[in-house]
């Protein structure tokens, strides 16, 4: 990854229209799903190439209307919730493309081993790029947001219950790392050993980091000295069977954080 690829991760974890979005993604519990309650205004490519700051720069499109008035009506808490403006109001002219330095070295990132059997590779959260990431500025369990208008800062508190549910889920043959934030990636000093079994609260979307993909959901953990932390959804089995390809990167089953 190079030093423009993480500038260009942390100016869109700032960015207004981007955390909308995200937040959004993740009130509905996925891109697909926010694109089927919508009536497909946006479809979920679409809204994933917003989620990774991909969108219209030179004018509010019909899509972002469209989206922003369906929002408005059928989403509680939108757009407070994300902290930041409404989606029409964070896109078109008035947003600049993310700023890219190339100047910074960028710090040495293992390779991963291709030898390493297919299974084995999904299940690996690769945490070596954690090194890479430049944190944002954050306090334990808030993100910090700038107002594009007076520039005063905003804190986003991370959700913190499902429906009351817990759920177990089993880790892989590699374990899986937690985080205190999985936005910032924040505090990765407490990991769950292979094969272990904890209990999970809820999920929460959240794409940092390119080894949550495709699906880019985070388990709140419910269990032991990891309560309260948050690991990658595709470390653990999530149903499938040890040894055998890998079919699920998330259990559905687990609610969606709120």
């Amino acid at each position: 990854m190079t030093s423009t690829a993480r500038d260009g991760d942390e100016t869109r974890s700032l960015d207004p229209f981007v955390r909308q979005v995200t937040w959004l993604v993740n009130a509905l519990g996925g891109r697909d799903q926010l694109a089927r309650a919508s009536e497909n205004r946006v479809s979920a490519r679409t809204l994933d190439n917003w989620s990774n700051g991909r969108y219209p720069r030179n004018a509010v499109t019909g899509a972002v209307r469209d989206l922003d008035a369906w929002a408005m009506e059928h989403v509680e808490g939108y757009p407070e919730g994300a902290g930041v403006p409404r989606l029409v109001e964070t896109c078109g002219r008035s947003q600049p493309e993310p700023a890219r330095t190339g100047d910074v070295p960028a710090p040495e990132v293992p390779e991963p081993d291709l030898d390493e059997p297919a299974r084995w590779r999904r299940r690996r959260p690769a945490w070596a790029l954690a090194a890479a990431v430049v944190a944002v500025a954050a306090v334990v369990g808030t993100f910090v947001l700038q107002r594009p208008d007076d520039g005063a800062a905003i804190t986003v508190p991370l959700p913190s219950t499902g429906d009351g549910t817990l759920l177990a889920e089993t880790t892989g043959s590699i374990g899986a790392n937690t985080f205190a934030d999985p936005r910032t990636l924040q505090d990765n000093a407490q990991g769950i050993p292979p094969n272990t079994t904890v209990q999970v609260r809820c999920r929460y979307y959240a794409p940092s980091l390119p080894s949550v993909t495709p699906d880019g959901f985070w388990y709140l953990i419910d269990s032991g000295q990891w309560a309260g932390r948050w690991s990658p959804a595709n470390s653990f089995m999530n149903g499938d069977v040890p040894g055998a390809p890998t079919l699920h990167n998330t259990d559905f089953a687990v609610p969606v954080c709120r």
